[in-house]
């Protein structure tokens, strides 16, 4: 506001300082409201956007939950049902000429194939189900007590069998005979068949895949040698960040298909067990990768 005198008039007026002053408190006042307004409406709207993020990351999972798994469990289905008529015609015609029952096994190796691809993109969705509830902080487990041992054996008997060429062997370098941790037995298999999968793709058939366990205070450590390559120095940190993939790396084996998420989901469902994952690696001498888990003493 500006008051205008004229020339030869006095200072200003007592009324006019203070006509001067409430103005000016006016005017503070209505630019205090635009700023409470402004900020206001900030809030407002970060609010609305992420109720629509929100909502978003909702809508995406139940997608991926119904109509994406719904045509894979089709597939797997009817492959299943087709090896095991092709297994029925084979028996019959077991009297057969030769090239008939060549032509079966041939059909056998497609459908095997196909199986094992559907089985590929069942884990990928999989994951990409995992990774979106971690976003939107939606992942929830289903803790009890458990046998970590237990688990081990049995992930470790399972990824035998499906490679019988190579050598898997378990060291149990506790004096405990069970090894009880509260978690999600599911998730914690998850992680194991992961390290076994991984360790079994890289490392040379003659060359047995070594798992051990130790304990320690209140920790137990599970860990996962291969005799491959292994892993430059400058990758084994970046190996648990979501969606990376190694450098130069090419499409040799599943784990290679993987979108760069399963290291980041297994550090993630091991920290959320309050654990902790590492890899340990020297070019020329293999890889080891491990996690830790709290063991779960029972109270005296």
């Amino acid at each position: 506001m500006l008051i205008a005198k004229q020339r030869g008039d006095s200072g200003y007026s007592q009324e006019e300082i203070e006509l001067v002053k409430a103005v000016a408190a006016q005017a503070r006042l209505i630019i205090e409201c635009l700023g409470n307004l402004q900020k206001q409406t900030g809030r407002q709207a970060r609010e609305l956007v992420l109720h629509e993020v929100d909502r978003l990351n909702r809508d995406f999972l139940t997608l991926a939950s119904h109509e994406l798994r719904t045509p894979l469990t089709g597939i797997k289905g009817n492959l299943q049902l087709s090896q095991r008529r092709l297994e029925t015609l084979k028996r019959h015609l077991a009297e057969q000429p030769e090239r008939a029952s060549a032509h079966l096994e041939h059909a056998q190796q497609s459908l095997a194939q196909a199986a094992q691809s559907a089985r590929l993109q069942e884990r990928m969705v999989r994951d990409l189900i995992d990774d979106a509830r971690i976003q939107a902080n939606q992942l929830g487990l289903s803790l009890k007590s458990c046998d970590l041992l237990a688990l081990i054996n049995v992930a470790v008997m399972k990824q035998q069998a499906s490679v019988p060429e190579h050598t898997i062997e378990l060291e149990n370098l506790t004096t405990e005979h069970t090894m009880p941790v509260l978690a999600d037995a599911g998730r914690i298999t998850q992680v194991l068949t992961l390290y076994l999968a991984n360790a079994l793709n890289y490392s040379p058939a003659e060359r047995p895949v070594t798992v051990q366990v130790r304990s320690s205070d209140d920790l137990v450590r599970v860990s996962v040698h291969d005799e491959g390559a292994g892993i430059p120095l400058e990758e084994q940190g970046r190996l648990w960040d979501r969606f990376y993939r190694g450098k130069g790396s090419a499409v040799q084996h599943e784990l290679d298909l993987s979108l760069g998420l399963s290291f980041y989901l297994s550090q993630a469902l091991i920290e959320r067990h309050h654990g902790s994952v590492g890899v340990e690696s020297e070019p020329g001498h293999g890889a080891t990768f491990w996690f830790t888990l709290p063991i779960a003493r029972s109270a005296a």
